[in-house]
């Protein structure tokens, strides 16, 4: 009984802190989404991950191996309550292999990609309940051709989307998030084509009953100092469609739709401090003419609450 309250009691503490009633903690978020995310007042959130994705193409006795590295440092400020600031800089690396006949070409970029500002605003629809909540919230950013020229689109480019996140029972968590980016031309006349993008995620929370007894056996004492600050298991569905690019007209072997299922999980190593990783897997590649096509990817990152 003593037990069972310490973890109810320890789950509650938990579900404040995550819809931002008592003191800060982290929560459930979508790992391949955009952007890290905070519901909290004055609290700042640092996110920070590696994605390393594999893109291959065969075509025509030529094949081309591309591996691009990914590093965004993001910084979540909540700086008035249900409005949060977002800002994101990419650090970028990309080994690209080609090879033709008995040649092979290899090479590699390194660099600054465009940066990202975004704010959100958590008021759209709210209501909280015991064990739960349900809440819609609203995104606008703009993309700044901030970036080293081999990296950046040199053009602006504009965000509006909607998230919408439900926790059930203190252990199910929902969250749905749509994206739609309108880009512009740069100085060349070209325009990337627009974007859309959505994120579905159902998220499990696991966490130990309290610490075991001494007489229980090595795999529950094992999962009581695994989980004793919990985990999100989490299982995304990811998709991505965009226009074909322009210069005039449409530009050819551009543009098209790609979606992923993305297992992944959140691994909390203290209450503002979480480990995650995500391994993105291609189910669907329909590209527009002749492309680079994502092999794999995986994600590999931390986040911390101040």
């Amino acid at each position: 009984m003593k037990r069972q309250q310490t973890r109810q009691g320890l789950l509650f503490f938990l579900f404040l802190g995550f819809v931002g009633i008592s003191s800060l903690q982290l929560r459930a978020q979508a790992i391949i989404a955009p952007s890290g995310r905070t519901l909290f007042h004055r609290g700042t959130l640092i996110r920070t991950f590696l994605q390393v994705e594999h893109l291959s193409l065969r075509a025509d006795g030529q094949s081309e191996e591309v591996t691009r590295y990914v590093a965004p440092l993001a910084i979540v400020y909540g700086f008035y309550p249900k409005w949060t600031v977002i800002a994101i800089q990419p650090y970028m690396s990309l080994d690209r292999t080609n090879r033709m006949g008995g040649e092979t070409t290899a090479m590699n970029l390194n660099g600054l990609p465009d940066s990202r500002l975004l704010v959100q605003y958590d008021g759209l629809y709210s209501r909280n309940s015991p064990g739960g909540l349900t809440r819609l919230s609203g995104v606008l950013g703009i993309q700044l051709p901030t970036g080293a020229d081999r990296f950046s689109t040199g053009a602006l480019a504009y965000t509006g989307g909607l998230i919408f996140e439900k926790a059930m029972r203190l252990k199910y968590v929902f969250t749905a998030d749509f994206q739609y980016t309108f880009t512009t031309e740069n100085t060349q006349g070209l325009k990337m084509g627009n974007r859309a993008r959505f994120d579905v995620v159902p998220a499990y929370f696991l966490i130990s009953e309290g610490k075991a007894s001494p007489g229980a056996s090595w795999f529950r004492k094992m999962y009581d100092r695994m989980f004793r600050n919990g985990a999100y298991f989490i299982l995304e569905f990811n998709g991505t469609w965009q226009a074909q690019a322009r210069q005039g007209s449409e530009i050819a072997n551009t543009g098209g739709t790609i979606l992923s299922i993305s297992p992944g999980i959140q691994y909390f190593l203290s209450d503002r401090f979480l480990a995650e990783f995500s391994a993105p897997i291609p189910v669907i590649k329909e590209l527009n003419g002749t492309q680079l096509e994502p092999d794999s990817t995986f994600l590999f990152g931390f986040r911390v609450l101040f």
